[in-house]
């Protein structure tokens, strides 16, 4: 009787144990990838903190990471040369800081003597656009009568509100500027000194053959396509500069450098860089010229520059060796501009570049480079 009760029940459990065995992996495989995409957020959310809070000390270290991508061939030709290789890194690095202090050297009087003379500049800027004055003065009279009515006037308010010194922002920034720069030019010296040190310890401490092979590969490709393109963006970026502050000269912009320097720069950021270059351009036209054709003349000249650079330069050039996202290009400048301002925006494209050339040879992460391809 036991033994019948048992052969009645056997199908049964053995349905019921089918299911469970059915349902077991997919439920596994569900809660395994529910906790690891809340771990990827965790660690993703962290790690914005840690950049974010931890700026003055992560941004020189990243600094110094890219510029060692551009400067490494740089040492090796003159390690090839038989110079030692830290005497070479020695001499690199003085070049590098030798060319930042000729930048500020050479656009901090021009940018000092446009911020000291800013407000009576803005005043003449105000009676040139009285055009645009009048209706914004309506509007403004308009809602102080709705405040009157509503009993909401913040005239008390208004006047107590701490005032704004853009000198004061730069002197209390100044120290940890060059804090930085001196962080990052320290790192960068003892980077190009080691050479292939670090990866022939990358290399030992991996643990398979496979491993060794992966890490050698994604560090050559790193190496080779970033400080490529870093190069020939930063070329083709001196070009622009000078060709800027040519033609400012001649078309007689005051400060031609300063502009030039700026559209150099400026350039790094995709998309936003040059509608910054012809605001600022075109305010300074339009404080410096009087008629229709003299204001409208220099930011005219600056985007046909960069049409001429983007349309033809940059594509012969510098091809389309990164092929990254114009979404994932313009989230990595709002990301990393929110998170480190300036530098961050120029440097968003090769750091995004950096990641995506990781991620292509780490399976686990094949969808983020996949995110970031432009097809």
């Amino acid at each position: 009787m036991a033994v019948k009760q048992a052969v009645d029940e056997s199908p049964a459990s053995a349905d019921r144990s089918g299911d469970q065995a059915s349902e077991g992996p997919s439920d596994t495989r569900q809660s395994v990838w529910i906790r690891s995409a809340a771990l990827t957020g965790i660690f993703f959310l962290l790690t914005m903190y840690t950049m974010y809070f931890a700026a003055s000390l992560v941004m020189p270290i990243v600094l110094a990471f890219l510029l060692s991508l551009v400067l490494t061939p740089v040492v090796n030709a003159m390690v090839w040369l038989r110079i030692p290789r830290a005497v070479a890194a020695l001499a690199v690095m003085l070049a590098v800081g030798a060319t930042i202090a000729a930048g500020v050297y050479a656009v901090g009087a021009p940018a000092a003597e446009w911020i000291e003379k800013a407000p009576t500049e803005l005043r003449k800027l105000e009676s040139k656009l009285a055009w645009v004055k009048a209706p914004v003065e309506k509007l403004n009279q308009t809602q102080k009568q709705v405040d009157q009515l509503t009993g909401s006037d913040n005239d008390d308010a208004r006047r107590s509100r701490p005032s704004f010194s853009l000198m004061d922002v730069i002197l209390n920034r100044t120290p940890d500027v060059i804090f930085g720069i001196a962080i990052m030019l320290i790192l960068l010296f003892f980077i190009l000194v080691s050479g292939d040190a670090f990866l022939n310890k990358l290399v030992r401490i991996s643990p398979s053959l496979t491993d060794k092979k992966r890490v050698v590969q994604i560090t050559r490709d790193i190496q080779r396509h970033v400080s490529i393109y870093l190069g020939t963006i930063t070329l083709i970026n001196v070009v622009v500069g000078v060709v800027t502050a040519v033609a400012m000269q001649l078309l007689g912009v005051p400060n031609p450098v300063l502009w030039g320097v700026m559209a150099g720069v400026l350039n790094y950021i995709p998309y936003l860089g040059v509608g910054i270059t012809i605001v600022v351009v075109a305010f300074v036209s339009l404080l410096t010229f009087e008629t229709i054709g003299q204001v409208l003349m220099p930011p005219a000249t600056i985007l046909l520059i960069n049409i001429i650079e983007g349309q033809f330069l940059t594509p012969i050039i510098a091809g389309r060796r990164l092929a990254l996202s114009p979404v994932a290009i313009f989230l990595s400048l709002v990301v990393l501009g929110w998170i480190w301002g300036i530098i961050g925006v120029l440097i968003a494209v090769p750091v995004l570049a950096t990641i995506r050339l990781v991620s292509e040879h780490v399976e686990a992460l094949a969808p983020l480079a996949t995110l970031l391809g432009r097809e």
